[in-house]
């Protein structure tokens, strides 16, 4: 008996479940979709490089799921103590008629569990076919190569949902417990009768208390955008407080705000209904700003995290094609460069037996990799390689305190804040050859630079400092390149002249060969190659045998770079910080916005009263929809606009840091996000009005 009652109850109570439903579906599908990639057919016909990119993505997401098992539960409870207040009368009635409390924990925990196993069933039949998609996309970001599409169900991530959200359904049913066992019978038939209170009452104390919030809040962000993120010192955590104080203040002021502001605005307030909906507005901000407060602090958490998650995709993404003009780079650091007010002092980065073999083959890397093939077993250099170039990189003894003293421009002006420390300006650009730097741009397909007697050149692939030389540039100042004073040409270099999936050359100067001393000794060469026809994958092993003999009769190679291996770690990356981006942020959202819907939904079953009193005294419903729906969009919107502040903001500073990866366009990567979100926002919040005018339409009658 009690099990059909508690099947007939949620069929009737079906628009009261539906915001709670719909929360637990989307969340379901989400958690096993992103905890099943890992699983997937797909992925497991990838590469085995691939596979380690996999396996760090899967593994950053099971320890990100825990903390979205957390929100959710949160979000779960949060949304059935609504259901439990909704439905107070109904259970006073049944008390009355002499159930007992035993029978209504009994009744609840059933249609806990109905409503848990049918979102289930739901949820993850959503998150089957959404995994596909995710599944088959990861497989594409990490190989190219990868056709078809593959089914697969992932038994593990199953478990791993159910066992999460049965443990979240298992709490609730607790909490209902605790909350129907407390209950008295007078407090559940007048629970619809309480009003809200207002904690702030005096108007003019409101409206003052918002202009210092919002002064507060504009601190907060200077102090972020000239501290910036790196730096995690006093002036950063103070800005982290204002900013919370801020919103706090913000929201608690904000009901008194608008009522005052409104009231001064006398033909606005007294049209329609206003006056009602502000009045109720009021009250209910009021009462819940903490959770506003939070909620809007969540929105800009879940928005910087998206955008600055696909920025950093797309500036990877960017610098790939231009980042693999060659099949591979070997590279091989011979000193470190320790600068300090005597000059720069040479440190050996490796012992003498090899910095003989270097000294014998001239610093020549293609000489030395081509004797050392016989030493470790590799067939022929001329039979794996078809052409390389090298290029050796001196200290110039140029820093970039020289260049703000030549042109006036300073680098710190330039970059974004937090990434430079004070003595930045001490930092020195490398200096190449020009016969060199035009060999490597000829094998990569590029026309040579020339230069005029008495100029250099500033190349650059650096994003964060491109700005910066590319402005010094157009000066055309004069520089002291090893006792030459140069002019500097007013165009910057930009190309990339080696393989690197993150471009890092952050200053360099160009020189004739004429101008570089016979004495002046190389801290690093690179060796730009392009492979013959498949010798690819032949050329990497050679170049794995030479990085890990020990024999000093060999080449020293610090690193090698392929085009194959920078594809593959790069989509990697790109799928791991994208997948948590979206994971995080979509979760974040649904969360703040289900909510939001939840305290909107208790606000109109509260005052279904109130509008049926308004429907007798002579309102047409139009009006009371009206007012209904300004109440649910002002909600809704005051959240979103303040996270939206708060995520601009915090943009200006993520930008610079987003930069080291390459090209950053903020403006499209905000809106995309903004625009993702609006469209959760937006359903959700046409869920909650259309539910709500339900509510007082059925109370009205």
């Amino acid at each position: 008996m009690l099990a059909r009652l508690a099947f007939a109850n949620v069929r009737k109570s079906a628009k009261d479940f539906a915001v709670y439903f719909f929360t637990l579906v989307l969340g379901i599908a989400v958690f096993y979709a992103f905890n099943s990639i890992a699983d997937s057919d797909a992925v497991a016909r990838i590469s085995e490089d691939s596979r380690s990119m996999v396996e760090l993505l899967s593994m950053v997401i099971s320890f990100v799921s825990v903390f979205i098992a957390a929100i959710l539960a949160f979000l779960v409870l949060y949304a059935n103590r609504f259901l439990i207040k909704r439905r107070n009368k109904e259970f006073a009635l049944y008390l009355t008629l002499g159930m007992q409390k035993g029978d209504l924990l009994k009744i609840s925990a059933a249609e806990t569990f109905i409503v848990g196993a049918t979102s289930l069933v739901v949820g993850l039949a959503i998150g089957i076919g959404v995994s596909q998609v995710l599944s088959n996309l990861a497989a594409s970001m990490f190989d190219s190569t990868v056709e078809g599409v593959a089914f697969s169900v992932s038994g593990a991530a199953i478990v791993q949902t159910v066992v999460a959200f049965s443990i979240i359904f298992a709490i609730a049913v607790a909490c209902n417990a605790g909350h129907l066992s407390k209950a008295k019978l007078i407090d559940l038939l007048h629970s619809d009768r309480k009003n809200e209170s207002m904690r702030l009452r005096s108007l003019p104390l409101s409206f003052v208390l918002f202009l210092v919030s919002c002064v507060i809040i504009g601190i907060s962000y200077k102090l972020l955008v000239d501290n910036g993120l790196l730096n995690i010192n006093g002036q950063f955590i103070a800005a982290t407080v204002l900013v919370c104080v801020g919103t706090v203040l913000f929201f608690y002021s904000l009901a008194g705000f608008l009522l005052r502001l409104f009231q001064m605005i006398r033909p606005l307030y007294l049209r329609g209904l206003n006056m009602v909906f502000l009045r109720q507005l009021s009250a209910r901000v009021n009462s819940a700003f903490v959770s506003m407060s939070v909620i809007a602090i969540t929105l800009f958490l879940a928005m910087t995290s998206v955008c600055g998650g696909i920025g950093i995709c797309n500036a990877m993404q960017s610098g790939i094609e231009a980042g693999t003009k060659y099949d591979a780079t070997v590279s091989t650091s011979h000193f470190a460069c320790d600068f300090d007010e005597n000059g720069a002092t040479m440190v050996p980065l490796y012992n003498e037996g090899f910095a003989d073999f270097v000294q014998a083959h001239d610093y020549d890397m293609a000489r030395g990799l081509s004797d050392s093939a016989a030493v470790v077993g590799a067939p022929a250099w001329e039979s794996l390689v078809e052409k390389s170039a090298q290029v050796d990189f001196f200290a110039s003894g140029i820093t970039y305190g020289d260049l703000k003293n030549a042109s006036g421009e300073s680098l710190l002006d330039y970059v974004g804040s937090g990434l430079l420390s004070d003595d930045a300006l001490s930092m020195n650009l490398d200096a190449v050859t020009l016969s060199q730097f035009n060999a490597a741009r000829e094998l990569a397909g590029l026309e040579p630079v020339a230069l005029d007697e008495g100029e250099c050149l500033l190349w650059s692939d650096f994003a964060t400092t491109a700005p910066y030389l590319a402005a010094v540039a157009e000066k055309a100042p004069s520089l002291s390149v090893f006792g030459n004073e140069l002019i500097v040409q007013r165009e910057l270099c930009r190309d990339t002249l080696e393989v690197t999936g993150v471009m890092m050359r952050a200053g360099v100067v160009v020189v004739d060969d004429a101008y570089l001393p016979e004495e002046e000794v190389p801290y690093q060469s690179i060796l730009d190659v392009r492979c013959k026809p498949g010798q690819q994958e032949a050329f990497s092993s050679f170049m794995s045998a030479v990085e890990q003999t020990l024999d000093e009769n060999t080449q020293p190679v610090t690193m090698v770079q392929t085009a194959e291996g920078v594809r593959s770690q790069s989509f990697g990356l790109t799928a791991v910080v994208s997948y948590l981006a979206i994971y995080i942020g979509f979760v974040l959202v649904i969360a703040c916005a289900a909510i939001l819907a939840i305290q909107q939904l208790t606000d109109a079953a509260d005052n279904v009263r109130r509008y049926e009193l308004l429907s007798k005294l002579g309102a047409p419903r139009a009006m009371i929809d009206g007012a209904l729906f300004k109440q649910v969009l002002v909600y809704f919107a005051f959240p979103l606009i303040l996270g939206i502040a708060h995520t601009l903001c915090a943009m200006q500073v993520v930008t610079g840091v987003v930069r080291v990866f390459g090209n950053f366009d903020i403006g499209a990567v905000s809106a995309v996000a903004v625009a993702s979100f609006l469209i959760v926002y937006g359903a959700y919040f046409l869920v909650t009005y259309f539910a709500s005018r339900a509510m007082v339409r059925q109370g009205s009658r």
